[in-house]
């Protein structure tokens, strides 16, 4: 692989480029999960309500929106690598300048400039990808990709344990900033720039516009997007619900709650092998559609579980782990098909809309879980249901368009 600014060739993809990007893509996870066991620490330190604290965790999730957005298109104008230095530089600064914050307000201010820069370098790693490759291979990458950022939220947690008992929760924010820095000296070094000059669009305001709405207007990408948005529903829906479902409703010891929770991580590692090993043969379109089929089937035994109380702890935990499978078997895929629908001078602001779709949707899924919450796990079953049918339906009608094929 090419060093400073050498556009590597198709052929040239290596693990060293893999590896970079998904360590690049695992800042936004790390970011979230390390810091977690620290909120009750975080809000007695600082003086706030529990209510202010978790205000951190939605500004997180709102700036790992708002940054491909605002940045996924100027990446198409200038190029990936300066941005995602740049996004890389601001991001260890920021974090260090969380573990001197002196009020919630400040605190919360800065982890969503923190997590603009996470979500940056997500977006753009897979725009790289798409700058690289396209169809059945950009579908086969973004599964590596996914594989990578998967060990984050193994690591990240107990990592960010450790550093809260060894030295409190302003050190949680001093490593995140020292990880950032070792990610850009690796990325400095070894991450070549992917979009030529001759494949770049001009940067104005207007032109933005225009390539947000052409994206708009294709229906295969659209629906490739609701697919993996809905997808993230379920996955939010779990994230959301599984606490109170294992802990408060099941009696489940808190101990036992990571394990469980790991379990999932090994359901999903195994889809993106499977998904590694078969998209080639197979095709992304037809194992997205396949996923979609056993999610929605699977909800539907979920629902029933959890309506019924069948097998207890044991039959959610069981049917929730198969369901998250298919979640991640059908990602990776949905992601591939949003992007695979423009050239790679769109493939900034394709990537930050399908981040946009996936986030909003999957936000929306976790909210549904409280806002149905009768005290039992039936709003899970119910939310999972809902969202897996959606996607079933956009993955049905995300057919190929038979024009503006990317290059």
């Amino acid at each position: 692989m090419s060093h400073g600014g050498a556009r590597p060739r198709k052929s040239d993809l290596s693990p060293g480029l893999y590896l970079i990007l998904g360590l690049v893509a695992s800042l936004g996870p790390i970011s979230i999960d390390t810091y977690l066991p620290a909120l009750p620490e975080i809000a007695s330190s600082l003086g706030a309500s529990d209510g202010m604290t978790q205000m951190s965790v939605t500004a997180f999730l709102l700036g790992l929106v708002l940054g491909p957005v605002v940045f996924g298109p100027i990446s198409d104008a200038i190029g990936r690598r300066r941005l995602i230095l740049g996004s890389l530089v601001f991001y260890s600064l920021v974090s260090l300048s969380i573990a001197t914050a002196g009020s919630i307000e400040m605190l919360i201010g800065l982890r969503l400039a923190q997590a603009a820069c996470g979500g940056t370098a997500i977006a753009l790693a897979r725009s790289m990808f798409r700058d690289l490759l396209s169809g059945d291979a950009l579908a086969r990458a973004m599964s590596i990709l996914t594989m990578i950022i998967l060990g984050a939220p193994i690591i990240a947690p107990f990592l960010g344990a450790m550093l809260l008992l060894a030295w409190g929760w302003r050190a949680i924010f001093v490593v995140l900033g020292i990880i950032g820095g070792l990610v850009f000296i690796a990325a400095w070094r070894r991450l070549p720039e992917t979009l030529a000059p001759e494949h770049r669009r001009p940067l104005d305001l207007a032109n933005v516009l225009r390539g947000y709405v052409s994206i708009t207007r294709s229906r295969v990408a659209v629906f490739y997007a609701i697919a993996g948005g809905a997808a993230a529903g379920v996955l939010f829906a779990y994230l959301a619900a599984a606490p109170f479902i294992f802990i408060d409703y099941y009696g489940l010891e808190e101990q036992w709650f990571g394990v469980l929770f790991g379990i999932g991580i090994v359901g999903a590692w195994i889809s993106q092998m499977i998904n590694i090993r078969y998209v080639m043969m197979v095709g992304y379109r037809r194992i997205v559609l396949v996923g979609a089929v056993c999610m929605a089937a699977l909800s539907v035994l979920l629902w029933w579980v959890t309506w019924t109380d069948l097998w207890a702890l044991a039959g959610v935990v069981s049917v929730s782990v198969i369901v998250l499978s298919m979640v991640h078997l059908v990602t990776p895929g949905t992601q591939a098909g949003v992007l695979d629908e423009f050239p790679p001078d769109l493939a900034g602001s394709a990537s930050a809309f399908s981040t946009l779709t996936r986030f909003t949707m999957g936000a929306a899924g976790s909210a549904m879980v409280g806002l149905f919450n009768d005290g039992t796990p039936k709003a899970f079953g119910l939310v999972v249901l809902a969202s897996s049918a959606i996607a079933l339906i956009a993955a049905a009608l995300a057919r190929p368009s038979k024009t503006g094929r990317p290059m």
